[in-house]
């Protein structure tokens, strides 16, 4: 850091660019909608005729929205959900484990404005990217249930009091500020790494394994089948930083990700396959070189001065959480009362009802 202080600080100004331009227009207002499905009834009013999916996977029923929200919400979606799951009892690790391996997922929304745009300039190759990707979840699924140790119905049937749905939604994005408040340090701290690592031997294509949007940011310029194939393997991965993130969010709750690491590899595999396939298959053009190598805003993406203030609402948020959970816990010593759940890390205090 004393030797190298310019890329360092490059660093950390590539990656304030990527949060404001990339990671939060992209995660935040999902995360909300996530958090707020988690809090309330509205989740089981809406996947209710698609819980037979647990049974596909062999997993509860009530683990369907997580399925299905990682695979439109982007990568630390999945892992943050199932979280709250475990802490409140409603999942054993076990299964949260097996789940962890098919729901970490890139975001159509990244695929298509902050990959297949600025790199191959066609919607249809990101369409194709995502798509395949989904498959890959599908199979890395089956593959995990193959291992389950306990019946689908295990930890799945606690029921738990729902907030209204004004609470629900101060409650989700009250979450929603400090979870991105985190994503966004991850992302500044791999930035830093990524751009060290760009004056070493190779070290450019290697960037994109340890944070996904830096390496996709620096690919336009590359021959077009070179830019498929390292953008679909640094999509499907994730990169070490989205795993660090996915780790900070399953802290304390027994879930290992032993599996996780395991089967990636296969999500990779399976992902490159189909995405090559497919993009020969349809004939879609690649080109030989790309012109630009500024990511492609994501659509509805707030402007710079906004994203600035909403990051200063996170810090707000994580100030004003911690004085409120001083006071609810000199309430709550003396109530004395029983059936509060604490939740740890990201959680929140919520009562819940004995399982019937």
């Amino acid at each position: 850091m004393l030797l190298r202080g310019g890329e360092v600080a490059a660093g950390v100004k590539q990656g304030i660019s990527l949060c404001l331009t990339s990671v939060i227009p992209s995660l935040f207002v999902f995360l909300i909608f996530a958090d707020f499905l988690a809090l309330t009834d509205v989740g089981d009013i809406l996947f209710r005729p698609l819980r037979f999916l647990g049974a596909v996977f062999g997993v509860p029923a009530a683990t369907v929205p997580v399925i299905l929200l990682s695979l439109i919400g982007g990568y630390p979606v999945g892992a943050k959900m199932l979280a709250r799951m475990v802490r409140e009892g409603r999942l054993q690790p076990r299964t949260a484990e097996r789940l962890l391996c098919f729901c970490v997922n890139c975001s159509p929304s990244f695929l298509i404005a902050g990959v297949a745009l600025p790199c191959f300039g066609s919607v249809k190759i990101g369409a194709v990217m995502y798509g395949c990707q989904a498959a890959a979840a599908v199979l890395t699924g089956l593959l995990a249930r193959a291992g389950k140790g306990e019946t689908p119905s295990a930890g799945g049937d606690r029921e738990e009091l729902r907030m209204g749905y004004l609470q629900g939604f101060v409650a989700a994005v009250t979450e929603a500020g400090k979870s991105m408040f985190v994503i966004c340090c991850f992302v500044l701290v791999f930035s830093v790494i990524s751009h060290a690592m760009e004056f070493l031997p190779g070290g450019a294509v290697w960037t994109g394994l340890l944070e996904v949007t830096v390496g996709c940011a620096g690919l336009p310029g590359l021959p077009g089948m070179e830019m498929l194939i390292l953008a679909t393997i640094y999509t499907a991965f994730g990169g070490v930083c989205v795993w660090m993130q996915a780790a900070c969010f399953l802290r304390g709750t027994g879930v290992r990700m032993r599996k996780f690491v395991f089967l990636r590899g296969i999500y990779v595999l399976a992902s490159l396959l189909l995405t090559v396939f497919f993009v020969r298959k349809l004939e879609l053009p690649l080109p030989v070189f790309a012109t630009s190598g500024d990511p492609a805003p994501v659509g509805g993406a707030a402007t710079l001065g906004a994203s600035v203030l909403l990051v200063a609402l996170c810090l707000m948020l994580l100030i004003s959480r911690k004085k409120c959970d001083k006071i609810g816990a000199g309430r709550s010593a003396g109530k004395g009362s029983r059936g509060t759940a604490a939740e740890e890390g990201f959680g929140e205090k919520r009562p819940v009802r004995p399982a019937h």
